[in-house]
Formats: C-alpha cells, structure tokens, sequence
C-alpha cells in the first residue's frame, strides 16, 4: 500500500499538537522532514517529534524526489509564494487556513496545482472532527426540518500580547495575516457552514476597530445568504471584556446549540424535548482530516477538504471587511 511522505514547512506553536503528530500517526503517512526559518527550531521539533530529516530551507524539501507533498504552517503572508513552488515541484499541498491573503492568491493557488496536476488542501479541519460531522448529519436527516437560520457569536478578550505594540502576534498585524481575528478564526466558522449549508451567495458586513491595540479590525458583524436559503447573521468582538461562543441553527421543527471553539456538548431542541451529546474533541484536532487527505492521494476515499469552499471563505470574508 503506498505510503504519502511528507516535508513540513514551519514548526510553529499550531504543529505540536493540533497538526504535526497526524502526519506521522496517520495510516499510511509519515512526516519525513522539517523546515523552518529559524534552523534550530526545526532541529527541536525533529527531534521531539522523531522525524528524520531537516532540510536547511525550503528548496531542499522541494528537491527531494522522496517528498510527496507539503503541509505550509507558515502565516498567510507566503501562502501564495510557497504553493506556487511546490505545485511547480510537483509536490501535493496541505495549507494552513486562511487559505492565502486575499481571494484573488486563492484563485492563483488553485490555477498553479491544476497546472502542475497536483492537489491543493486547506486545513479546515472541522470538515471532519467528530462533532461538526455529527451536526450535519442531523442536518441532513432534517433533524430540524428546513434549516431557516444560523447565528454566531464569538467575543473574546483581548490576549496579554496584543496590549503592546511590541508584542503584537502576527494574527492581529494585517500585512502578515491578512486581517484581524476575524479572518482567522472566523474562517473556520465561514467554511464549516458553507460545508453544512451550502455555498454563500452574497454577503455584506461592517467591520471596525474599536480598542485601537492594533490596526486591523477588533468588531465584526456581518450577514450572509447559502444557495439553499439559509440566512446567517454574525458577531465577532475581540475587543470588549466578555467571553461568548456560540451557534444557533434554527429549522422549522427544532434547532441545534453550541460553541464551536470547544467541545462542551451539542443541545438539539426538538419537539420530544432536548438532547445533550458529547463528543470530546480528538487529541490531534486536525488527524482526522489529514487521515481523509492521505487516504484521498492514496486512491481510497474523497476527503471532505473543498478548496473551492476554501477559497470562497476568502471571499466572503474580503467582502465583510470591504468597508472597514
């Protein structure tokens, strides 16, 4: 059975546990080198994570005719640039979400695997954690009837580093990232629910900065429309002094409750009463997905990875922020 070998690029804080292990403790799949812009960094998570090669840049993991694709774990600011090398190499690629800095990389992104004849994955993992599978399914058995409406909320503090100018994380400085937190966890939101619901047909939104730690937007709110005519209303602050997560998704004979950034358990509300299920989340949040796109190079499954989706997640989100 073949066996997909993989260079990763990038040993940041996102590849200890949520990512990298899947790579080696996926069937069929192993983690066969490391790159990072700081050497020694990638010296470290060789050898705590057990991988056996580390290339000094990434030209030598392109080079090598061992590796068969690339998961990018870098900032969105080289996205674009470090797709186009692989697909040029031949290499599959598995990017870290959002998937580039604009919709416009995206579709470049896309353009460059189809030439070289490569596949282009986006790490929207949710796709197919346990928890987000089991909501769609009562989506699909019309659990709820036809879905009507969804909501979300997220508010979160701002974090002790976004205080300071001098300790700014690359997520909140726009010319890394792209935007704000919005863009980088309300990416998973937006493709979780075009996954359940649909493409997005049109979407509109206001956006500001409300605190002034940082240039980029702190307060999002926004409204969308799926093919099939689900409604969707969110907002986003990352700059008050409240915590929130939430989702509803309201039918016409029930709805369904829950955070999305933990794994607290899903409430369904149906005529009968309400039921509580909890579905922990897996040790390696991304395995499942990485176990799909493995078993999809190797000819045995499709894996719900959709970059189609992934790269309209960047356009949604660039028409929410277009006025801000």
């Amino acid at each position: 059975m073949k066996t997909i070998r993989w260079g990763m690029i990038g040993c940041g804080e996102v590849t200890e546990m949520k990512s990298g292990p899947g790579f080696y403790r996926s069937d069929r799949s192993v983690l066969l080198g490391v790159t990072n812009r700081t050497l020694d960094k990638a010296y470290s998570y060789a050898r705590r994570h057990g991988v056996p090669r580390v290339y000094p840049d990434v030209s030598d993991m392109l080079a090598d005719p061992e590796i068969d694709a690339v998961y990018i774990a870098v900032p969105p600011v080289v996205h674009r640039a470090l797709t186009l090398r692989a697909a040029a190499a031949g290499k599959h690629v598995y990017v870290e979400k959002p998937m580039a800095m604009n919709h416009v990389e995206c579709q470049e992104m896309m353009a460059a695997c189809a030439h070289s004849g490569v596949r282009l994955y986006v790490a929207f993992y949710r796709r197919a954690m346990p928890r987000f599978v089991q909501v769609k399914e009562w989506i699909d058995e019309n659990a709820l009837g036809a879905v009507c409406s969804v909501s979300v909320l997220h508010l979160q503090k701002p974090a002790p580093q976004e205080l300071s100018p001098d300790t700014l994380p690359w997520r909140v400085r726009g010319e890394i990232s792209g935007g704000g937190k919005f863009v980088d966890m309300g990416a998973h939101v937006l493709d979780t629910l075009i996954w359940w619901f649909g493409p997005i047909t049109e979407a509109h939104g206001v956006a500001g900065n409300r605190r002034g730690l940082y240039a980029v937007e702190d307060t999002v709110t926004a409204c969308w429309r799926h093919t099939g005519g689900v409604s969707g209303a969110g907002s986003w602050c990352y700059a008050g002094d409240g915590e929130a997560d939430r989702i509803i998704i309201a039918g016409t004979r029930g709805r369904i409750e829950f955070p999305f950034f933990s794994d607290a358990p899903l409430r369904i509300h149906r005529e009968g009463g309400t039921e509580e299920v909890h579905i922990p989340n897996p040790a390696h949040a991304q395995q499942p997905l990485i176990q799909s796109v493995v078993d999809e190079l190797c000819g045995l499954r499709a894996s719900p990875c959709d970059v189609h989706a992934a790269a309209l997640v960047s356009a949604v989100m660039d028409a929410i922020l277009a006025g801000a």
